[in-house]
C-alpha cells in the first residue's frame, strides 16, 4: 500500500512540477500536452490559488504542492527517520528530489528536441514544441558561451554535462 502510495505522489508531483515549468517557460496554454497536464492537476491546484495566486509566470501553487508531494514521499520512504522528528532533513530532501527530477525532466526534453531535429527537423510536434520551449531558456546563454561551429549546435550537449554535474553533487542529498 505504502508503495502505491508513493507512486501516485511522486507521479502526482512529477505533473505539478511540468506543470510549474511549462508555466514559467511560457509554453502556449493552447498546446494539447499542456491542456492535459492542466486537466490532470486543476482539482488539487484550483482551491489552492485562492490562496497562493499566480505571481506573472510564477505558479506558487503547483511549486508548494509539487514541495509537499516530494517531502511525503520522503517520509513515507524513510519512516524512522520521522521518527526521529528529523522533518527539516526531510524537507530540504524532498526539495532536492524536487531539483533532480527538474534536471531529469531537462535532460530528456533536451534529447528530445535534439533527436527531432535529426528525425524529422521540420514537422510539427506538440511535445518537441513543448521540448523546445522549455529548453530554450537554458540553451540560450550557452549559445552566446558556445556558438554553432560547422553547423553543429554543441550547446545541448553542453547543456547535459553540466545538467549531470548537478545530479552527480545532488545524489548524497536525495
Amino acid at each position: 500500500m505504502t508503495v502505491i502510495l508513493i507512486l501516485v505522489l511522486r507521479l502526482f508531483g512529477v505533473l505539478c512540477l511540468l506543470r510549474f515549468l511549462f508555466q514559467l517557460a511560457g509554453a502556449n496554454m493552447y498546446n494539447p500536452l499542456v491542456q492535459g497536464f492542466a486537466r490532470a492537476t486543476n482539482p488539487v491546484l484550483q482551491p489552492l490559488r485562492r490562496f497562493l495566486p499566480k505571481h506573472r509566470l510564477i505558479d506558487f501553487s503547483s511549486g508548494l504542492v509539487v514541495l509537499i508531494a516530494f517531502f511525503l514521499v520522503q517520509c513515507l520512504s524513510s519512516p524512522e527517520e520521522v521518527k526521529e522528528g528529523v522533518f527539516h532533513l526531510l524537507l530540504i530532501s524532498g526539495a532536492v528530489t524536487a531539483i533532480i527530477h527538474v534536471c531529469w525532466i531537462f535532460i530528456g526534453a533536451i534529447l528530445l528536441t535534439v533527436i527531432m531535429s535529426w528525425v524529422a527537423p521540420n514537422v510539427y510536434s506538440p511535445a518537441t514544441e513543448l521540448a523546445r520551449v522549455l529548453t530554450e531558456p537554458v540553451l540560450r546563454p550557452l549559445r552566446k558561451v558556445l556558438p554553432a561551429m560547422a553547423g553543429f549546435d554543441f550547446s545541448p550537449m553542453l547543456a547535459m554535462v553540466g545538467l549531470s554535474f548537478i545530479l552527480y553533487f545532488l545524489r548524497p542529498f536525495s
